[in-house]
């Protein structure tokens, strides 16, 4: 939706691009989407739906956590949670 509110060339072309890759899809309208828009891969023949946060450790002074974040996956559905824990 960022290239709606700008307008900007570069960020249509690149979305245009996107699109076309196979699995492409056209985003969302304006005020589908939800607080977290889920990563979807597709596993076999199902999809699996997770969202993810990323936590950053340390002040932009303290150079020993200056790089160090982690992002971690969770599932946004029942369906993905059981898939993720039969994996297991």
């Amino acid at each position: 939706q960022q290239v709606a509110v700008t307008a900007d060339a570069t960020l249509t072309a690149l979305a245009t691009e996107l699109v076309a890759y196979p699995g492409g899809t056209e985003a969302p309208a304006a005020g589908e989407q939800g607080v977290a828009i889920p990563l979807q891969l597709r596993y076999g023949s199902s999809v699996l739906s997770m969202f993810s946060t990323t936590t950053v450790f340390g002040t932009p002074v303290d150079i020993t956590l200056a790089e160090l974040a982690v992002e971690a996956f969770y599932p946004s559905d029942s369906a993905t949670a059981d898939a993720l824990r039969a994996m297991t």
